[in-house]
């Protein structure tokens, strides 16, 4: 599961995402609606830009928002201070049982069970 930094910093040409996941030739790359709109909000973005923020976020998985990713969000908001998104992100990954890809470090030092995060620095 990817997080929206990592998506931005691949689009400023400041990481190297395809490259990262070389080493992961088996793993499934999944995002979710909220990453998409923090990426396509940019203040603006240009055509250009925005055609190759969709073309990347197209490439991946989706998961969608369902009632078991709001409850595990809920969990979440209350257990911890996270902001919606972070706790979006985190309980579609906890569903999915995937790894968050996050330079966040509210993500990064986010302690629940079933969840885990990797660094890409």
């Amino acid at each position: 599961m990817l997080d929206t930094n990592v998506i931005i910093d691949t689009l400023n040409n400041d990481f190297d995402l395809l490259m990262f996941l070389d080493a992961f030739p088996d793993c499934e790359i999944y995002i979710n609606p909220i990453v998409a709109i923090e990426v396509l909000a940019k203040p603006n973005m240009n055509e250009h830009e925005e055609t190759a923020a969709r073309t990347l976020l197209d490439s991946f998985k989706w998961i969608e928002f369902d009632k078991q990713v709001c409850d595990i969000a809920v969990t979440i908001r209350r257990s911890k201070e996270l902001r919606l998104p972070d706790a979006l992100i985190a309980a579609s990954a906890i569903l999915i049982g995937a790894t968050v890809l996050s330079n966040d470090y509210h993500l990064k030092d986010f302690q629940y069970l079933g969840y885990t995060v990797r660094a890409t620095r």
